[in-house]
């Protein structure tokens, strides 16, 4: 079972991840230092201010005897965190190269990376690294120093969080980790969780999870329930788990999972704003809204595993978005007198969407082919703008000098055909966005942008309206539109990234009388992503890039 477990930015002793050599040294020294290991405060005191690089100190991760369970309701024993392999010493060059026999425990720290939107499937694209990890006894916690790169956050869409622990800002911690299975605080059968335990062979399992694991499976083949009370995936959770997790019951209970055998392989930084992973938080701690199990929340992240002990994350945009995106629709409020499509019949909107709205003006798709690729791709993301496979085709043959073409396959109503994604980075991101075009787009916000309140409008409208019918485009098996239809489809995953900062992205843009881009910057997550926004963001136009060419279509491509 994969968890992404969050822990707030302060607690009774103070701020959880303190950023050092900088506005917020004053709260280290008043409010950390007191309590962290000397060899901590040595380490840290060894360090030396760098220009390239940030360091952050982190003790958020304590013993759940001591401090209970996090905000997704997870229990982290002391034995489970003060794990380590023999020969552990403290010093971070031995236990560096233990934690990679480490099966779990503090140590495990070493193999994770601070990721953007917690992107963990490869760690060369993690903007940081676990400096040191050490148990500390006193207080009961994981204390962690953690590196954070400028040209690796350049690179890999850490810049916000960057800037903002450069401001002194506090972050909350997101750890993920890997647990065989978890076990609930009220309906777990200790007496035969005990005898599960017992069954550990070092000789042929890796740890006593493993047995308990294996001894579960044999009794639940036999009598279909196992050891009750333990859970392989968040699909095993009880109804106490499920809907109750961390209320404390009348009789002094608290409902919350244990997670004994945690192997840790993402710390990152969140800072509540427009970052996607934030929105996921927002939704978590939303007031009345009972705890989301961490197991939930790696699902709605994207966590997947494709082997036993390889952690990935997928890129798709379905499973990235689906917190951010899908967030009560009861709740949502607005100026349109009418409830939010339901999830089930959104993506059922989403062709009648795009069947009836506007290309956009050939002047404005110039104007994009004037700029550079990440800029153009960017400044429409940003708006909630998705380009449609005749625009993206059109706008990157003018950039590339090919305006004869693109006029003669506009004509034709020819377009790239259905192609692979290409795995290149297209440049997309929020710094990238020009306020400037932002501007001169948000004319068209009302008719193409998949923002809730534009887009909560738009499909009011068009429901009671005539539809369009228009001829399906034709495609030509040239090379180049094959890598143009390969580039759109890397737009398309990488447009997310830019659309999950919309909102921050509209405000810069907005002038002081635009009063409707302020009240979009403005609204709540629910408002601004709906389920209908989600479904157009993933499927909006993919049906006008067609599979084959019409017969009888000839366009010269050389």
């Amino acid at each position: 079972m994969l968890k992404v477990s969050t822990f707030s930015a302060r607690n009774e002793l103070g701020y959880t991840a303190v950023p050092l050599f900088g506005k917020a040294d004053q709260e280290f020294e008043k409010t950390a230092s007191a309590y962290l290991l000397p060899p901590v405060l040595s380490y840290i005191e060894g360090l030396r201010p760098r220009k390239s690089s940030q360091y952050v100190l982190v003790n958020a991760l304590g013993a759940g005897e001591y401090f209970g369970s996090n905000i997704n309701g997870d229990h982290f024993p002391e034995a489970a965190l003060i794990h380590a392999p023999p020969g552990a010493t403290g010093n971070p060059l031995v236990d560096r190269a233990l934690a990679k026999q480490a099966q779990y425990g503090y140590l495990t720290f070493y193999n994770a990376h601070p990721f953007a939107h917690h992107r963990n499937k490869d760690p060369s694209r993690a903007y940081g690294e676990v400096e040191l990890s050490l148990w500390n006894d006193t207080m009961k916690r994981v204390e962690l120093v953690v590196r954070i790169d400028y040209e690796k956050c350049q690179q890999f869409g850490g810049t916000a969080v960057w800037d903002k622990l450069k401001a002194g800002q506090f972050p909350d911690v997101s750890m993920g980790s890997k647990v065989p299975y978890d076990t609930s605080s009220i309906t777990l059968d200790w007496k035969k969780y005990r005898e599960a335990q017992a069954t550990f062979d070092p000789k042929k399992d890796r740890h006593p999870g493993v047995a308990v694991l294996e001894y579960h499976k044999r009794l639940k083949a036999k009598d279909g329930v196992g050891v009750r009370g333990v859970s392989i995936t968040r699909d095993d959770y009880d109804e106490w788990c499920t809907k109750h997790m961390n209320k404390i019951l009348p009789d002094g209970r608290k409902v919350f999972v244990y997670n004994d055998y945690p192997r840790f392989f993402d710390i990152s930084f969140v800072f509540i704003g427009a970052d996607r992973t934030a929105k996921t938080l927002v939704y978590i701690a939303r007031e009345n809204q009972p705890s989301e199990p961490s197991a939930k929340v790696a699902h709605v992240l994207g966590y997947r595993e494709v082997e036993e002990l390889v952690l990935l994350k997928t890129a798709q945009v379905e499973d990235e978005w689906t917190v951010a995106l899908t967030k009560g629709a009861e709740e949502k409020k607005g100026e349109i007198e009418k409830e939010v499509v339901p999830d089930q019949l959104a993506a059922k909107a989403v062709p009648l969407l795009t069947k009836n709205e506007p290309p956009l003006p050939p002047e404005i798709q110039d104007l994009l082919a004037a700029l550079p690729q990440d800029e153009a791709l960017s400044s429409t993301a940003g708006m909630g703008i998705v380009l449609r496979p005749s625009e993206f085709q059109r706008i990157t043959l003018i950039r590339m000098g090919c305006r004869p073409l693109a006029d003669q396959l506009e004509r034709h109503n020819v377009v790239f055909p259905q192609t692979a994604p290409d795995s290149g980075d297209l440049g997309l991101d929020p710094s990238k966005f020009l306020p400037s075009i932002g501007r001169l787009l948000a004319p068209f916000m009302g008719l193409r942008s998949a923002l809730g309140p534009f887009i909560e409008k738009r499909v009011t409208i068009l429901s009671s309206s005539p539809k369009k019918e228009v001829g399906p485009p034709s495609s030509h098996p040239s090379e180049l539109l094959r890598k143009i239809g390969s580039a759109y489809g890397a737009y398309r995953a990488q447009l997310m990234d830019v659309v999950a900062n919309s909102q921050d992205l509209i405000e810069k843009a907005a002038m002081p009388r635009d009063e409707e881009l302020l009240k979009v910057a403005a609204a709540s997550a629910q408002e601004a992503f709906t389920p209908l926004s989600y479904c157009y963001l993933r499927d909006a136009f993919l049906n006008e890039a067609p599979i084959a060419h019409s017969a009888g279509t000839v366009v010269e491509t050389s």
